[in-house]
């Protein structure tokens, strides 16, 4: 493993079990959660170095729940899943900060390019 964490936040148990063994069998280390709770308390409890978040997680747009991840890491970059590719939605999920999104169904070739793509963007601004 590469020591990359990732916290996963969805509420669809299929979606988080396939994410994570799509994400760790490309040598990631995963953490997952199925309400906002317990992403909350995951990251109170361990570092990550990247959030993904679904579209709606028990009914909380993805991007509130962004904003109460950053309330406790600041820094932890984020994808949302998101149901649409509109122009709109896009400028919506950068303005609320996310480092990137990802349109459903999910292309696992472009989301872990994207992955890759904000990790490192997000290493070379630390170091």
């Amino acid at each position: 493993m590469n020591n990359t964490r990732i916290l996963i936040v969805a509420d669809v148990r299929e979606t988080v079990d396939e994410l994570r063994d799509f994400f760790e069998l490309n040598d990631y280390d995963t953490e997952v959660a199925l309400k906002t709770k317990v992403a909350l308390t995951i990251l109170d409890e361990r570092r990550m170095d990247l959030a993904i978040i679904g579209f709606t997680v028990q009914e909380t747009p993805g991007i509130e729940i962004l904003k109460e991840l950053r309330a406790k890491d600041p820094c932890i970059p984020v994808i949302l899943i998101q149901g649409s590719s509109s122009k709109q939605i896009k400028s919506l999920i950068k303005k609320a900060g996310a480092q990137g999104y990802i349109p459903n169904p999910i292309d696992r070739i472009a989301f872990l390019h994207t992955v890759k793509k904000v990790l490192s963007s997000h290493t070379s601004r630390i170091s």
